[in-house]
This record gives structure tokens, sequence and C-alpha cells, in this order.
């Protein structure tokens, strides 16, 4: 399977493949969404005295779209993400609503320039916070985007239709 990332603020775009991804670290972040989903609050993002933290969030898109918050240690949501196996209504709108959350770095670039979601698997960040005021997160935001969604999607059962 192969996943499709987009940084919503810049449009920037890559593609990776799960056999990059151990199957430990699928495990561990599939349990740290399943946590956070059920407890309903925020849990530790990278390790049990993390106080970065993952808030899944409640939403209307479906049971195969995962929407999420990383929020820093004090309390600022830093960035919104959203993961889908496919392009569904729910997850159409969970792109949009994720997108329209991004402040656009780049001068003239505005929501409408990034192309809508493909029938493939992907993934949409958008920071929300600048950079530079939690500047040590930059190097491994992408990296944690990249766990949880490919966590989130090896923990989805196969469509009856598959």
């Amino acid at each position: 399977m192969r996943l499709e990332h987009w940084t919503a603020n810049t449009g920037y775009y890559r593609q990776t493949v799960c056999s990059g991804m151990s199957a430990e670290v699928t495990r561990a972040y599939g349990r740290l969404i399943a946590a956070a989903g059920a407890l309903g609050v925020p849990a530790p993002l990278r390790d049990p005295d993390d106080p970065w933290r993952l808030e899944v969030l409640t939403h209307p898109h479906g049971p195969r779209v995962l929407k999420a918050r990383i929020f820093a240690p004090n309390e600022l949501p830093v960035a919104v993400l959203a993961v889908a196996e496919e392009g569904s209504a729910g997850a159409r709108r969970a792109w949009r609503e994720t997108v329209e959350a991004a402040p656009w770095l780049h001068a003239g670039r505005v929501p409408t320039s990034l192309p809508e979601p493909l029938d493939g698997a992907w993934v949409i960040m958008a920071l929300l916070l600048p950079l530079d005021v939690h500047g040590e997160a930059v190097n491994w935001l992408g990296d944690i985007e990249q766990c949880i969604a490919w966590a989130f999607l090896k923990s989805l059962e196969p469509m009856a239709s598959a």
C-alpha cells in the first residue's frame, strides 16, 4: 500500500510505503490511537512521560477516517491531521476541514490551491502555530504524522467488498 502525505500549510507532498515502518512502531501507535480515542482525553505522544499529547477527535466522518490534534507541553494545539484510506464523502470533509485550519506559510497560497484527495490512502497535517513557537517539534512532527497514519491504516479491518 502507498500513502500520500500532504502538509496543508505549504502544499508539500510525498509518498511512503508501509514496508518502511516496523511492526513494533505500528502496534505502539495503534495502541496510542486506541487509548486516546477510548479515554476521550489527550494521551502522551511518544512515551508515557511525554508532555506532548495526541487527542483523537470525535467526528462524523466515519469509522475509516481519523482526525487528531497534537498538543505541545503548554497545552496549545500545534497540529491537526486527518487520515483516510479512500475518498469517501466523510474523508473529503475531513480533508477540507484540515486544509481550512491551516494558516498558510507562503504568500499567495490559499486552501483552494491544494487538490482534493485522491481515492487512495492519504494523510494531511496542518501546523497550527508558527514553527518558531515550538521549533523543537519541526524535526519530528513529520515522522510522528507518518507513524500515526500507518498505525491507523494498518488497524482497519479489510472492507467486505475487498
